[in-house]
């Protein structure tokens, strides 16, 4: 028995969803790692938190933080 055009059509609405919903929750996850990383990070005497960079001003966290949020800005 086919499935009438509506019905179709909310199935594609609710995988479309979930493939959002999935899409979020793994950039939710990605960003909880993250700030648990700045969380683990040396502080200095007045707790704030010591971004170190290397010879080329390099930070790497910062770089992964961009990507991030160039990646989930919308």
């Amino acid at each position: 028995m086919p499935i009438d055009p509506a019905q179709r059509h909310q199935i594609e609405q609710d995988a479309i969803t979930a493939m959002w919903e999935g899409a979020r929750l793994t950039a939710c996850d990605h960003a909880i790692a993250l700030l648990r990383e700045i969380a683990d990070l040396e502080r200095d005497d007045d707790r704030d938190v010591i971004l170190e960079a290397n010879a080329d001003g390099h930070n790497d966290l910062l770089s992964r933080l961009k990507a991030f949020l160039v990646q989930h800005d919308q």
